[in-house]
């Protein structure tokens, strides 16, 4: 005979978990949420470098690095510090826009320049074919370059503003950047630079010079401190080793949800359990089980539920994360963080999924102490306790609401959080309620539909538990989404570009304005886009300050007060004034330009402003001339309005002050966004002309890259909330399992059956979408509305995946139909 512990422990297990596909849903539905937390804790741990990796990725061999601006003079004579003797020093130099004629057209890529056989070096760029430069002739371009120009070891690249004796550069490889594997740049050889510079575009580039150091400490710490004072750039190895990851920082931040869906699912798995083990309770008490026996076996039961889900999600999690390493690289394009389990996050995850799980489990299991012999053996119902439900639903949703207006007003963001949570709260409180309104207006559906609806009705624990195990993790998800896209849009309405949005300019640098220049633009963006010229007011006989370089002619400036001097445009129609401004001139505006007074676009013009000018210089040592002007100032502008130009006037006017109009180049404004291909049509048709490629600017607005992290994230929330919603959906079809075979022996045949689990699987589905919708909004809107910054939720997105979780719910439920030959049981 079994000793009173083993046959608790043999009941709990046969009986409260039961055996088979019920077995499966019980554990699955504890294993779920702790297997996707953990395997999202790998993949984020992935995604943190450590801190060897970002040393040798940033630093190479070195101890530090300093980076100032500009081309810079050579040797370690410009350090702040000389490096002591045994020191290294390492000198680069780097453009993030540097021009490469590729493929016939001049791009824009990015460019870097060392000693590459140095060991201060290695680890910068990983050599994927050929090897890397050793010479001032010689080159190497980024995978990603390479393939899209079609170019590789042997061929040969040109830069368009070097000596025409040194425009080659031989490509001898191709590389690519641990960090990013997509990036488009060039690498060059010691010296190329300065076989290619012509000292006239060291600060068009961009360039900035570094300097990689290898020293003892105390000489490295002098080195880092005197180069801060100066405002330059400084990386230390002990700053990357020392950083600390999501995870260090936050350990808790997949544990708590994957806790909470725990707790969720136990607390409503077993509250149905114990509705649906009333007959086999009330058969162990009429042999002699007392209460507190009975309770101690359902709990037993519970726990060991529980524990085994758990340790089943940990493992699976980790393989699972582990498993999806090259879908993760390839996704983010860049070397993952080494492998190493967060023992710390997956504590936690582990003890509060166990914990969660037993808090759940606690208060249902009491009905197996509460109910007597009569009531589990005839299933005789209890009251509902439907009005003090009511009035949780109406408290909890009334102090939301509340929270969420004090945190509104007050910038409270941990105030709005508990806010939202609670009007969650309250939504799923009400669960019951929507079912019972649900069943009543089912009366004109077909038989499948009343059938589904009024047995949810009838079971409501059922469809309630699985709604609030799938809703959390449908709150996370779109949260996250919506705090991601609010942002981004709040970026992208806050940018100001050099130009109005949708219009195309061609500077004039290397050629003249010509009818041919003119009409090749017009042939690319089409012959019904007005194109205007870009003009500015110049000194009368001035030429360029760089040789080659038309642009760099001096131009006048508006010198008036308090402002800030800035360029005088030229407009001598209304269009060159819409071109500029985005709008029609007022007839004020328009009636001071032709009296060739000077319209100032600055709206900090105070009025009645005298003793303005026109400031003038056409050669640095020349002392400069002013012009007094007349200025009216103007009606508002945009703010890229103001980037172009402070002020405008006529050509007429310029001229009468003994000044020059000059030709910038053309602009056009296109009447809807710009085709993705457009600055490669119009390099092929002005490249001829001396236009380069480079040079041409087409405003698309803003556009911020979704982060790699953040697309991790959003989509391990939507695997969290598909798979949430399918084990609570294969949960409840297993539960319903008894009244669809009863539907088969009476006669209805299996698509009734089908019909009834897809209806019910949608249902569920679309209620917790519904209410993790509006959930995830809330949690959002809670931290983003303190920062004053527009909660916008990604609708598109969010119905797309509403929509097809919902249809896959409900086709996976419809295939769960029991089969013709399963015996009967009674229950």
């Amino acid at each position: 005979m079994r000793a009173p512990r083993e046959t608790n422990l043999w009941l709990a297990w046969r009986l409260v978990i039961g055996r088979g596909w019920r077995r499966f849903t019980l554990v699955a539905l504890f294993a779920v949420p702790v297997l996707l937390s953990a395997a999202s804790l790998q993949v984020i741990g992935m995604l943190n470098l450590t801190g060897e990796q970002k040393v040798r990725s940033q630093l190479g061999g070195a101890d530090l690095s300093v980076t100032a601006p500009g081309g810079g003079p050579s040797g370690p004579a410009v350090l702040p510090v000389p490096p002591a003797g045994a020191g290294q020093v390492l000198q680069g130099r780097s453009s993030p826009a540097f021009p490469l004629v590729l493929s016939g057209t001049t791009q824009q890529v990015g460019y870097r320049e060392t000693d590459w056989s140095s060991p201060l070096a290695s680890g910068l760029l990983r050599t994927l074919t050929g090897r890397l430069p050793a010479a001032a002739d010689e080159i190497v371009l980024s995978r990603t370059l390479a393939e899209d120009n079609h170019l590789g070891p042997g061929d040969s690249v040109v830069f368009p503003w070097a000596p025409a004796s040194a425009k080659d550069a031989r490509v001898v490889g191709t590389v690519e950047d641990p960090t990013a594997y997509r990036a488009r740049f060039a690498a060059g050889g010691p010296g190329l630079f300065a076989r290619w510079d012509d000292h006239g575009h060291g600060a068009l580039l961009g360039l900035a010079t570094t300097w990689l150091v290898k020293t003892d400490p105390a000489t490295g710490t002098g080195l880092a401190n005197a180069a801060r004072g100066r405002r330059w750039q400084v990386v230390t190895r002990a700053s990357l080793s020392s950083a600390r990851t999501l995870l260090d920082a936050q350990p808790g931040l997949l544990a708590v949800p994957g806790a909470a869906i725990v707790l969720f699912g136990a607390a409503a798995a077993f509250s149905l359990r114990m509705r649906r083990l009333n007959r086999q309770l009330g058969l162990l008490s009429a042999v002699g089980f007392s209460g507190d026996r009975l309770v101690r076996l359902a709990r037993t039961g519970g726990a060991a539920a529980v524990t085994a889900g758990t340790a089943a999600g940990l493992v699976g999690g980790v393989l699972l994360g582990q498993a999806a390493r090259p879908l993760v690289r390839q996704a983010v394009q860049r070397d993952l963080g080494a492998f190493s389990l967060p023992f710390t996050a997956l504590g936690l995850l582990a003890l509060g999924a166990v914990a969660s799980g037993v808090a759940g489990i606690w208060l249902p299991t009491r009905a197996a102490r509460t109910s007597s012999v009569r009531e589990r053996l005839t299933r005789a119902s209890r009251p509902t306790g439907r009005s003090r439900r009511r009035t949780v639903v109406a408290v909890t949703g009334a102090l939301g609401g509340l929270a969420l207006l004090f945190a509104a007003a007050q910038d409270a963001g941990v105030v709005g959080a508990v806010g939202s949570v609670l009007l969650v709260a309250a939504a799923l409180a009400a669960l019951p309620d929507a079912l019972h309104l649900l069943a009543r207006f089912a009366a004109r559906l077909p038989l499948s539909g009343r059938f589904a609806l009024r047995d949810l009705d009838r079971e409501r624990r059922r469809p309630v538990a699985a709604i609030a195990s799938s809703a959390l993790a449908v709150v996370l998800a779109v949260g996250a989404a919506t705090f991601v896209a609010s942002q981004t849009e709040r970026d992208r309405t806050s940018y100001v570009g050099s130009r109005h949005l949708d219009q195309v300019e061609v500077p004039l640098r290397y050629t003249e304005p010509s009818a041919a220049v003119l009409a090749a633009f017009r042939g690319a963006v089409g012959d019904t886009v007005p194109v205007e010229a870009v003009q500015s007011v110049v000194p009368k006989g001035a030429g360029p300050r760089t040789e080659g370089n038309r642009l760099s002619v001096p131009k006048a400036v508006l010198r008036a007060g308090p402002l800030q001097p800035g360029i005088v445009a030229v407009v001598d129609t209304g269009a060159q004034f819409r071109d500029l401004t985005g709008r029609t001139p007022t007839p004020r505006e328009w009636a001071a330009l032709t009296g060739q007074r000077v319209l100032v676009l600055d709206p900090d013009l105070p009025d009645g402003l005298t003793g303005a000018v026109l400031y003038a210089q056409t050669r640095r040592e020349d002392p400069g001339l002013q012009v007094a002007v007349d200025t009216v100032r103007s009606d508002p502008v945009d703010p890229a309005t103001l980037v172009q130009a402070k002020a405008v006037m006529t050509g007429a006017a310029a001229r009468a002050k003994d000044l020059d109009v000059f030709t910038d180049g053309y602009r056009a404004t296109l009447p809807a966004t710009p085709p993705a291909d457009l600055e490669e049509r119009l390099g092929r048709a002005l490249e001829p002309l001396g236009v380069p490629t480079s040079d041409l600017h087409v405003e698309r607005g803003y556009r911020p890259p979704l982060p790699a992290r953040w697309s991790v994230m959003l989509t391990i929330g939507a695997a969290v909330a598909l798979l949430s919603a399918m084990t609570a959906v294969g949960g409840a079809a297993q539960e319903l399992r008894p009244r669809l075979l009863l539907l088969r022996v009476i006669g209805f045949p299996g698509g009734v059956q089908r019909r009834v689990l897809a209806v019910q699987a949608a249902v569920i589905v679309g209620l917790a979408m519904l209410i993790g919708t509006l959930g995830g909004w809330l949690v959002a809107g809670s931290q983003l509305w303190p920062q004053h910054v527009p909660v916008v939720l990604p609708w598109p997105l969010v119905l797309a995946t509403a929509l097809g979780v919902t249809a896959l719910a409900a086709a996976a439920a419809a295939a769960l139909r029991p089969r013709t030959g399963t015996r009967l049981r009674e229950r």
